[in-house]
């Protein structure tokens, strides 16, 4: 297919497209001519498919389940982002093992929260204040990193943000100077095809007229002769009559 297309249209001299039914008609034969362009690509089929961390089988499962919809399992365990201590349930059987009962029952049946001297006697019991412990300690230390964290971005992310907005302000105006320049350099070029068009439009209508003025001569021309034929074939036809009753020869005709 020839990429180089010779484009002939002269929109500012033609004023065709203006006359009743020439709009529709082009209408039609752009829309015949699309019909028999091929349909552009499925946007999803122009990329190749990719199979993303095929090495690591754990990351395959787990693109495989988020895309089949299912819940994690094991779910994620988010007892160790609370900060309680042991229940009396889970130390008051360690307790009554050994003869005493330390923990008390309220009227509603629900278990108080021992304190750690009624348990701490107890292998079980202490493990439990000791695991509540690191658990405490390691909240404590998470939200020390978070007091840390909200300091530094209150002495430095101002300044950070603010060069990042300045960043982003500067692309803004560079791409808004390439669409201006863009903008003026598609008007400039409309008003050199206007200007060119202009220039030739009187040309083109001389020449137009002399060319609607040739064909009319040449149309004249053609009437005139096809008249001529015929008043010729006529003359002959009667130059034959005549000579059959005159019984004279006419030149030309002597086989007849």
């Amino acid at each position: 297919m020839n990429s180089q297309v010779s484009l002939d249209a002269l929109p500012y001299v033609d004023k065709q497209i203006d006359e009743p039914g020439v709009r529709s008609m082009v209408d039609k034969l752009i829309a015949s001519e699309m019909k028999r362009m091929p349909k552009p690509k499925d946007p999803s089929t122009l990329f190749p498919d990719m199979d993303l961390f095929s090495s690591n089988t754990l990351i395959q499962q787990e693109l495989d389940r988020v895309r089949r919809g299912k819940p994690m399992d094991p779910a994620l365990d988010l007892s160790r982002y609370q900060l309680e201590p042991p229940s009396a349930s889970t130390t008051s059987n360690n307790t009554s093992s050994n003869g005493s009962n330390s923990s008390t029952t309220t009227g509603g049946g629900a278990t108080e929260t021992i304190t750690p001297s009624a348990s701490e006697e107890l292998p079980e019991g202490r493990a439990q204040w000791l695991k509540a412990l690191d658990n405490a300690n390691a909240q404590l230390e998470h939200q020390n990193q978070r007091v840390v964290n909200l300091e530094l971005v209150q002495k430095f992310g101002g300044n950070a943000w603010n060069i990042h907005n300045y960043q982003l302000e500067y692309d803004v105006s560079l791409l808004r100077k390439e669409v201006d320049d863009k903008k003026a350099e598609i008007m400039e070029l409309n008003k050199l095809r206007k200007r060119d068009q202009m220039d030739v439009a009187e040309s083109l209508q001389r020449l137009e007229a002399k060319w609607a003025e040739m064909i009319s001569s040449t149309l004249q021309v053609e009437v005139a002769s096809a008249s001529l034929q015929a008043e010729l074939a006529q003359l002959k036809a009667y130059e034959i009559q005549l000579s059959k009753e005159l019984g004279v020869a006419v030149p030309g005709h002597e086989s007849q």
